[in-house]
């Protein structure tokens, strides 16, 4: 393995980075509209608990990266197989990133590039980050992602005086099915892909302090969506809100006489970037394992490289990303997010629980 360390604090700033990720420019548990804020209240609760599950399997088996607890809980065959899939997974899923940053450039900032162009020159900016291992990493995150809620209060706190605040009235307007749904793709949508962390929690250098990182930056993540909600809300309405694809880009033009489009853009460099890179070292690390190859950052620009052709390739355009977003991938990461690893805690638990046998 990779013998680099982290500190609890730049876990906390890769996980915060990663978990505001894509979800500075698209709102999570949009389908609760004016009841979001409630539905990321619960899915946070839910999120933060199938954090803390991943914590666990990592606490139970330290030392170890997602590939070899598969291959020792799983058994050798059946664990490379799940591991491949993995792999797929967070290539998938790196591949969603760029793909988000892509469209949000060329449709606010840089209309006339092509999106290839725009992705391509997001995917060489963390390639050295990633190329460089999780320490590197973890100090780029830890020097960058502060930045992100600090930008998010700026704007907020601006925009007081143009806010109704009772624009989320009435609350459970169309009762609780929709908040319940709404709470579950906020689950799957951040919190739920930090499983690609399990290839990171064994460089973390004080094991001890890993449950406690992983919950406070949940909360931190559930926080800061809470208020660019009730932002977004208060200043659009919820009526604009439901209609727009950006909706921090349309409050952001309400910004009383300065341009904070950059500052968004900024951000999802910021955020997107971190949680690509984590998502791009995930599956790189875990390809190398599966294949035996001992130095990872052979495979870092094939990865890189074909991330940016599946996240070209995979989409017509905005709304086709979005729909399949919100109608497909909760149910989609169902195994690799929940079912795999409640199994994986499960044999974990039982092996760790179980007597050993003593010879008479």
């Amino acid at each position: 393995m990779e013998k680099t360390r982290i500190s609890s604090i730049q876990l906390f700033m890769l996980l915060s980075g990663f978990l505001f990720g894509s979800t500075v420019i698209l709102a999570p548990a949009a389908g609760a509209k004016k009841d979001a804020w409630l539905a990321m209240i619960i899915g946070g609760a839910g999120g933060g608990l199938l954090m803390l599950v991943y914590a666990a399997i990592a606490s139970l088996n330290p030392s170890k990266t997602l590939v070899d607890i598969l291959r020792e809980k799983m058994g050798y065959v059946i664990g490379n197989i799940l591991a491949v899939l993995y792999i797929w997974y967070f290539i998938h899923l790196a591949s969603l990133v760029f793909r988000d940053f892509g469209e949000f450039i060329c449709t606010v900032t840089f209309p006339e590039t092509p999106i290839t162009v725009v992705i391509g020159f997001f995917a060489l900016a963390f390639v050295y980050g990633v190329n460089g291992g999780v320490e590197v990493m973890g100090r780029m995150s830890e020097l960058l992602v502060p930045v992100v809620p600090v930008v998010a209060f700026i704007i907020s706190l601006s925009l007081i005086t143009v806010s109704d605040f009772t624009a989320f009235l009435p609350i459970l307007e169309n009762g609780m099915p929709p908040v319940l749904n709404a709470a579950f793709s906020y689950i799957t949508f951040p919190f739920g892909e930090t499983v690609a962390f399990l290839m990171l929690f064994p460089h973390l250098n004080r094991k001890e302090k890993l449950k406690k990182t992983v919950i406070v930056s949940a909360i931190a993540a559930t926080v800061l969506s809470i208020i660019i909600f009730f932002r977004d809300i208060s200043v659009l309405g919820s009526e604009l809100m439901s209609r727009a694809t950006f909706i921090s880009h349309l409050t952001a033009l309400l910004f009383p006489g300065f341009n904070v489009d950059p500052l968004l853009d900024i951000n999802l460099l910021i955020g997107g970037g971190v949680k690509s890179a984590v998502c791009v070292y995930a599956a790189t690390r875990a390809l190398s394992q599966v294949a035996g190859i001992e130095d990872f950052s052979k495979l870092t620009s094939a990865v890189t490289t074909f991330c940016v052709v599946l996240s070209v390739w995979e989409y017509n355009n905005v709304l086709e990303i979005l729909d399949w977003t919100e109608k497909v991938w909760p149910y989609y990461a169902i195994p690799f997010q929940i079912i795999i690893p409640l199994v994986l805690l499960f044999l974990s638990l039982w092996r760790k629980n179980k007597p050993s046998k003593v010879k008479a």
